[in-house]
């Protein structure tokens, strides 16, 4: 009874068309099953497994293996979750951040059916300039979600980029890695052998890719990959 009163004085409002969410998320039902959720990708990168019918892993990957073991991704990167997440990333809309992690919630349920979840998160970390023009990490909100949901601990002082990196979507494959090389760094143990790297946007892999790397070289044996979109 408190529960529908709370919703009545503080209704939920769809963050997709603004209108009144009938269910308990700022998304209505109509939206929420417009969404179309990624089926079928790799399990190691994320990408099309178009040309591998009946494999998990896509053609990269049966070759050239990542640092990172497992990405796991919500939708595509189109519309119209690339305007939540604008709305989330660069105008510091956190009720967007609150239903994208409702969102992720639901989907590792799924995931991890007959697996277990990480002992650890770490927010994709930003650099210190971005931090300060950006004012909020937005994988650290989306980190903050999924804490709360499994109290799994969130490591947030091991790991810093230590370089500043233009984007990479507009960077070819090998300008890509050089241009992550070195851009993380572990400065601290991580008392953990298996964590999930958690960001809103997976373009290209090479970010996620670096870091796993760097924490794989210290020590951790299990990175996987938590993302809303896989663009």
């Amino acid at each position: 009874m408190l529960k529908m009163l709370e919703q009545w004085i503080f209704p939920f409002i769809c963050s997709l068309c603004g209108q009144f969410s009938e269910t308990d998320k700022d998304l209505c039902k109509l939206c929420y099953d417009s969404l179309s959720w990624i089926n079928d990708r790799c399990y190691r990168c994320g990408e099309d497994l178009d040309a591998h019918a009946g494999s998990t892993l896509c053609e990269r990957c049966t070759t050239e293996p990542l640092s990172f073991d497992r990405l796991c991704a919500l939708f595509s990167y189109e519309p119209p979750l690339t305007q939540l997440i604008s709305r989330f990333k660069f105008e510091g809309s956190l009720s967007e951040g609150r239903v994208l992690g409702e969102l992720l919630k639901e989907k590792v349920d799924f995931w991890y059916r007959h697996q277990t979840l990480p002992d650890a998160f770490i927010p994709m970390p930003l650099h210190k300039k971005r931090l300060r023009k950006r004012g909020f990490n937005q994988a650290l909100e989306l980190s903050l979600a999924a804490h709360h949901y499994y109290k799994i601990p969130i490591i947030l002082d091991a790991c810093i980029r230590i370089r500043e990196t233009p984007p990479q979507a507009e960077r070819g494959e090998v300008e890509r890695k050089q241009n992550m090389k070195n851009a993380f760094r572990v400065i601290k143990p991580i008392p953990f052998e298996h964590v999930a790297i958690i960001d809103d946007v997976v373009t290209t892999g090479s970010t996620v890719n670096a870091l796993s790397s760097a924490l794989k070289e210290s020590g951790v044996e299990i990175v996987d990959v938590w993302c809303i979109c896989r663009a």
